[in-house]
């Protein structure tokens, strides 16, 4: 029995790759709630929502977008980090002297990350999670 679908209007066949890319990406969100919800308190302190810590494992993932900034001063640094911060709560600022560079995790919308990428995105934010957390999203109840 096929999986394939067909458009109601023109006929045209969509593959059923196209609906498990969309499973898959909802067992993967599914795993990083699963993980938040087994965090330690510690952990918790870290990443307060699921959303912090997916958006973090992103960025050490490395599916991010990099800026830096030249705050002027190492005594301004800090409130230009705060300032950024409260435009993006989910970004990671480190600051070294002066210069502060900003990561931004990027979308994980179909359109921007096909699913060899998503995959390969979706093992490295995995074993983050599980070497930072000691929590393995990829034994999940959902993962099964």
């Amino acid at each position: 029995m096929s999986k394939d679908v067909s458009c109601p209007e023109c006929g045209t066949v969509i593959s059923s790759d196209l609906m498990a890319a969309d499973q898959m990406r909802k067992r993967f969100f599914a795993c990083i709630r699963d993980s938040h919800a087994n965090l330690r308190d510690d952990d918790l302190a870290r990443f307060p929502s699921s959303e912090h810590l997916r958006k973090h494992a992103l960025i050490a993932a490395g599916w991010c977008d990099v800026m830096t900034v030249v705050a002027g001063s190492k005594a301004a640094a800090p409130g230009i980090a705060q300032a950024i911060q409260s435009k993006d709560r989910y970004c990671v600022i480190t600051i070294r002297g002066d210069v502060l560079t900003v990561y931004t995790a990027r979308s994980m919308a179909r359109r921007s990350l096909k699913k060899p990428q998503f995959l390969d995105v979706a093992e490295k934010a995995f074993a983050w999670i599980a070497r930072t957390t000691g929590v393995d999203p990829a034994q999940s109840r959902e993962a099964a």
